[in-house]
């Protein structure tokens, strides 16, 4: 494997990594040993960002600091629950007070946010945006979220969000505002630039859903246009057997499943109503094979075999790998990570067969593997 694609791994991530990317592994034999990787714990993640604020002590003695109407048992019991892997911290609220607890910068802010919650810092976001500043100013968090009263403009008065306006502008434009009054002014005359949906992922899920809903026909006869509920059906739905128990899943299985896309949530992303989630747009890119080429802003080296010939399966496997992974960096989303169960199945998906009989896809991959995960045999012998 390339060293370029594992560069900056733990050992255990590389290894993880290595393990989903080798030629020609079974769905079975891949489940298997998806078994055996040890997922990314909260107090992993802790202790990689902010090693001497991460102990229980400090974290208790934050959370009470900035509120104390909170119980100091009750604090300590959640922090517990965080460090011992029962549990970590999902509401985006108290990931983002835990940034200023751990006295992180707004770069390993931005990076704590995806590792947690597979999104970063969203610059879009009046309030993350009011908290990003208030990082690189150095206070905490009640005087953050006492900042936040003074700065956001009243809802009168904000403008119609436009889906034109991406992170990438706004943050480079919030980087310059030094004082509350400018970042105030900035709030209000950049109205319409804000809001808390992600304009790329929207704009690259349309992209992918109008291919589905336009599939190229195999015949001379004009084959109909998909709807959402024929997508998901064909794509996203009809993917786990018929004899799988839910309630024998474990922790691993069920981080796979959640958030997963049906046909009202995929209706409701498509009209603007709710925002596309990173799993969504993950699915989408494996059922269209990643929809285009990819751009010339992310380098694409070639690689050879033993025999001095240009390897098809590293190079379609390379270039799958950094399309999904410069699509989810350019939407805010946390890029693929092996640690993580969902993300490691997705790595498995891109790496196709040597084979050029197969006439295997992406799409086709993930099918076998989440038959062979869900299964009640599987599910039996665990």
């Amino acid at each position: 494997m390339p060293e370029d694609m594992t560069g900056g791994m733990t050992v255990i991530s590389k290894r993880a990594f290595e393990n989903a990317a080798a030629l020609d592994l079974s769905a079975g034999n891949a489940a298997q040993i998806l078994a055996t990787i040890p997922a990314r714990s909260f107090s992993d993640i802790l202790m990689r960002f902010a090693p001497e604020e991460a102990g229980r002590e400090k974290l208790v003695d934050g959370l009470c600091g900035n509120d104390p109407s909170r119980s100091r048992a009750s604090m300590d019991k959640k922090v517990r629950g965080w460090l011992s892997g029962k549990y970590q911290p999902t509401a985006r609220e108290d990931l983002l007070e835990l940034c200023f607890i751990l006295k992180l910068s707004v770069e390993e802010a931005d990076a704590f946010l995806a590792a947690t919650s597979e999104e970063g810092m969203h610059w879009r976001d009046p309030k993350e945006l009011t908290y990003a500043f208030a990082l690189r100013k150095g206070m905490t968090y009640p005087e953050a979220t006492a900042l936040l009263t003074r700065v956001i403009p009243k809802e009168n008065v904000k403008t119609k969000e436009t889906r034109e306006a991406f992170t990438s502008v706004v943050q480079r434009e919030a980087a310059g505002l030094e004082t509350e009054g400018e970042l105030k002014q900035y709030l209000l005359d950049a109205g319409e630039k804000l809001g808390t949906f992600h304009n790329r992922a929207y704009q690259q899920f349309t992209e992918f859903l109008s291919l589905l809903e336009q599939p190229h026909a195999v015949s001379v006869e004009k084959e109909d246009n998909f709807t959402v509920r024929r997508i998901v059906e064909t794509y996203l739905d009809n993917r786990f057997p018929s004899d799988w128990d839910k309630k024998k899943l474990d922790d691993k299985r069920r981080g796979i499943l959640a958030g997963w896309p049906e046909e009202v949530a995929l209706s409701r992303m498509k009209t603007g109503k709710i925002d596309v989630n990173r799993k969504t747009l993950i699915l989408l890119f494996l059922a269209t094979d990643g929809g285009e080429e990819i751009t010339d802003d992310w380098q694409e080296d070639v690689y050879w075999d033993e025999d001095g010939e240009e390897s098809d399966a590293d190079a379609d496997f390379r270039s799958s790998y950094i399309r999904m992974n410069q699509m989810l960096s350019s939407c805010g989303y946390r890029m693929l990570d092996p640690r993580s169960p969902f993300d490691w199945v997705v790595i498995y998906c891109l790496r196709v067969s040597s084979d050029p009989d197969a006439m295997e896809g992406l799409s086709e991959r993930l099918s076998e593997m989440l038959e062979v995960l869900f299964s009640a045999s599987s599910l039996e012998t665990e």
